[in-house]
C-alpha cells in the first residue's frame, strides 16, 4: 500500500479512536485532581494511559454520546485537597464527594464552572469560607448538600429560592450567620414550594423563622440558640441574645419569665363507642425532657413535671418536645375523631383538636410493665429525624397504651400503591416510588445506628410508611413489638414481611437484619404493585423469586407493575432496585446488607438517573456485615 494511503488510513483510525475517547480537557482535570488530592492512592484506577469513559475509572461516569465526564461519585475515599482542578469539567451533572477531607482554596468555592450541575454533595468535609459563589447560575440544580463543614457568612436565600428545580437544601452543622427572613417567596416569581428537604440546624442563625419555612420540622432549625418562631417552641418575643441585645418583639407582648405552650388533646371515638382520652399536655421552655400530666377520668390537672400517685384513678400523660395543641391555656377539650384503620398492633385515629391542630392517636391493648414502657418509649420519644414519625406523647394504663404521633396527611405507602386500582386511579410515578424507598431506607438506617442502642423497628410494613405534606416518607410504629410481642404472634397478612429465621423459630428473636428483610419485601411491593400475601397466592417474595430464577432480564414484563411500564427510560433503575430487593430478602441474615448500605445504593441509583446505572456499577462496592446480627 502506498505511503500516502497508509497515512490516510492512519488518520482515519486516529480520528475514530479520538471519537471514542473522553475529552482531553476532562482527562487532564481528573489527573490533576488525583495528583493534588489523593494521598492514599484511592484512585489507583485513574491512569494516564486509559480512558476515563471506559468504565474502568472508579466513580466516573460519562455521556455515551459526547464522551464528556458528567458524574463523579467519590465518597469515603480519604481525599484531601481542593476541588479546583474539577472546575474544568464543564459538563458535570452529578458531583458527590461526601465524607472526605477536602478543603477550600484561598478563594470561595465557585460553582459557576458547572452550569449543568443537578446534584452536588459535599457533606462531611473541611470546606470553609463564604457560601459558594455562582449558585444563581445553576438553574438545573436539584439537590445541594453542604452539611457538616465550616462554611460561614450569610445564606443567599434570595438566589436559592429562585432555582426552579431545587428540592434539597442541607446546610446543617456549619457556621452560617444572619437571619432567614431576608426574602419573601410569595413576592418572587418562583415559589419556594419546590424545596422538600431543608435543614439549617446547628449554625449561628438569628431572628424569626419566616412563615414559608415554618412548614419544616423543628429538627431543621435546632441548634441555633438565637433563632425563634414556629416550629421552634420559643417565641421571638421572649428570646434574648446573650450579649445583652434583644431580638425585636414583633408582637409587642413584653418579657415573660416563663413560656408555656399548652397542647390539648381530646376524646377519640372507636367503632364500638369506646371513648379514649387522648392528650392534654404542657411544654415548658426551660424543661426539654418529658412533661407529665395527671389524667383523672375526663378532666385533667397539671402537675408541673411530677407524677400522679393515685390508686388506679390517676394516671400520667408523658409529653415530649413538639407536642402540638391549641394556642392558649385551657381545660381539656373534647375533639372529633376519625378511625383511620385497624391492625394487629392496634387502632389508629385522626383527632382534630379544638384549636385546629391534628394528631394521630394509636391505641394498643395489652399488659406490659410501666417501667418497661417508660424506659423504652422515653428512648423512642427522643428520636428526631425527617424520615421518622415523631412520638409526641403517650398515656399508659394497666391494659392499654395510647400513643400520640404527628399526623401525616398523604396516607401510607400501602394505600398509595394498592388503593383504588380501578378507573379514576392516579398511578404512583416511578420517581415518587423511588423517593419513598430512599426516604424510608434513610429513616431505618438512622434508627439502626442510633446511639448504639440496638434499636430495631420490629414491624415494618408498607402500612407503617407514611407520606407527609411535602411528599417525604416517614416510618412509624417504631418499637411496639418490643413492648407487645404477643400482638404479632398470631397469623396475619403481615407475616409476609417477616424474616424466615423469625417465623421458623419457637423463640422469637428479632434483629435489625429482620428489618432489612421486611424492607426488601417493601421494595418488591413497590416494584410489582402487588400486595404481599393476596388470598390464594404464595407470598410476594416466592412469587418474584420463582420468576427471576427463570431469567432475570426477561422477567421484567411479568414482575414489574403495569403502571410502571410507561416509564420507558427507567427499566435499568427498576432492574437495579429489583436486585437490591433480592439481596435484602436473602434467606440467611449474614447475606443481607446493612440498611446504611441499602440507602446508599438507592441514592446511587437515583443520582445516576437510570441511563448510567448498571448492576455491576451499583453492586461492585456493596459490602455486607458477616458478623452476627445484634
Amino acid at each position: 500500500m502506498p505511503a500516502q494511503q497508509l497515512s490516510v488510513v492512519a488518520l482515519i483510525l486516529w480520528a475514530s479512536l479520538s471519537l471514542s475517547l473522553s475529552n482531553p480537557e476532562d482527562l487532564a482535570a481528573l489527573l490533576a485532581f488525583k495528583a493534588s488530592s489523593d494521598p492514599s492512592n484511592s484512585l489507583f484506577s485513574w491512569v494516564n494511559s486509559s480512558d476515563p469513559c471506559s468504565a474502568t475509572w472508579l466513580g466516573v461516569s460519562c455521556d455515551p454520546t459526547t464522551h464528556r465526564v458528567t458524574g463523579l461519585f467519590l465518597q469515603d475515599l480519604n481525599l484531601a485537597g481542593t476541588t479546583q482542578p474539577l472546575s474544568q469539567l464543564a459538563h458535570l451533572r452529578h458531583l458527590s464527594l461526601n465524607r472526605n477531607l477536602l478543603y477550600s482554596s484561598s478563594l470561595p468555592l465557585n460553582l459557576s464552572s458547572w452550569p449543568q450541575l443537578k446534584h452536588l454533595y459535599l457533606s462531611h468535609n473541611h470546606f470553609d469560607g463564604a457560601f459558594p459563589t455562582g449558585i444563581s447560575q445553576l438553574h438545573r440544580l436539584r439537590r445541594l448538600d453542604l452539611s457538616h463543614n465550616s462554611f460561614s457568612g450569610e445564606i443567599p436565600l434570595t438566589y436559592l429560592i429562585r432555582l426552579p428545580r431545587l428540592l434539597t437544601l442541607r446546610l446543617e452543622s456549619n457556621s452560617f450567620t444572619g437571619d432567614l427572613n431576608s426574602v419573601n417567596p410569595s413576592s418572587s416569581s418562583n415559589s419556594s414550594s419546590s424545596i422538600s428537604d431543608f435543614n439549617v440546624s446547628n449554625n449561628n442563625l438569628t431572628g424569626e423563622i419566616p412563615r414559608w419555612l415554618s412548614q419544616f420540622p423543628a429538627s431543621s432549625f435546632a441548634g441555633n440558640k438565637h433563632l425563634c418562631g414556629k416550629p421552634l417552641p420559643n417565641e421571638c418575643s421572649n428570646l434574648t441574645v446573650d450579649s445583652g441585645s434583644r431580638i425585636a418583639d414583633k408582637k409587642t407582648r413584653g418579657k415573660k419569665d416563663l413560656l408555656v405552650l399548652v397542647y390539648i388533646g381530646a376524646d377519640a371515638v372507636a367503632a364500638l363507642g369506646i371513648i379514649v382520652v387522648v392528650t392534654c399536655c404542657e411544654i415548658k421552655k426551660r424543661n426539654r425532657s418529658g412533661t407529665h400530666m395527671v389524667v383523672n377520668g375526663f378532666g385533667s390537672r397539671r402537675t408541673n413535671g411530677t407524677r400522679g400517685r393515685g390508686k388506679g384513678e390517676e394516671e400520667e400523660m408523658v409529653v415530649f418536645e413538639g407536642c402540638k395543641g391549641v394556642d392558649e391555656v385551657g381545660d381539656l377539650l373534647k375533639a372529633s375523631a376519625e378511625l383511620l384503620g385497624n391492625g394487629c398492633m392496634g387502632s389508629t385515629y385522626k383527632v382534630v383538636m379544638d384549636g385546629g391542630d391534628v394528631v394521630a392517636a394509636k391505641m394498643v391493648r395489652g399488659r406490659t410493665k410501666k417501667k418497661e414502657v417508660d424506659g423504652w418509649l422515653g428512648l423512642i420519644g427522643g428520636l428526631r429525624h425527617s424520615n421518622i414519625v415523631s412520638l409526641r406523647a403517650y398515656h399508659h394504663s394497666n391494659h392499654e397504651l395510647l400513643l400520640v404521633y404527628d399526623f401525616l396527611p398523604n396516607g401510607s405507602l400501602h394505600s398509595l400503591l394498592h388503593g383504588n386500582r380501578g378507573p379514576g386511579r392516579t398511578p404512583l410515578e416511578w420517581s415518587t416510588r423511588l423517593k419513598v424507598a430512599s426516604d424510608s431506607a434513610q429513616g431505618l438506617a438512622f434508627l439502626h445506628a442510633y446511639d448504639k442502642a440496638n434499636i430495631f423497628h420490629g414491624h415494618l410494613t408498607s402500612s407503617n410508611i407514611l407520606v407527609d405534606h411535602l411528599g417525604a416518607a416517614c416510618i412509624t410504629d417504631i418499637g411496639l413489638r418490643q413492648l407487645f410481642p404477643a400482638a404479632t404472634t398470631s397469623s396475619s397478612p403481615d407475616d409476609a414481611y417477616e424474616a424466615p429465621e423469625f417465623l421458623l423459630t419457637q423463640r422469637k428473636h428479632f434483629t435489625q437484619k429482620c428489618d432489612v428483610y421486611s424492607f426488601g419485601v417493601i421494595l418488591l411491593e413497590i416494584l410489582t404493585g402487588k400486595m404481599t400475601a393476596e388470598e390464594g397466592e404464595v407470598s410476594l417474595v416466592k412469587w418474584v423469586v420463582q420468576r427471576v430464577a427463570r431469567d432475570l432480564e426477561e422477567c421484567a414484563r411479568q414482575v414489574f407493575d403495569f403502571e410502571l411500564l410507561v416509564h420507558k427510560g427507567m427499566e435499568v433503575e427498576m432492574m437495579a432496585v429489583l436486585q437490591l430487593a433480592l439481596l435484602c430478602v436473602a434467606q440467611l441474615p449474614k447475606d443481607r446488607p446493612k440498611m446504611s448500605v441499602v440507602h446508599r445504593m438507592i441514592e446511587d441509583i437515583r443520582m445516576r438517573g437510570g441511563r448510567e446505572v448498571g448492576a455491576k456499577s451499583i453492586f461492585n462496592d456493596l459490602s455486607f456485615d458477616s458478623s452476627p446480627s445484634p
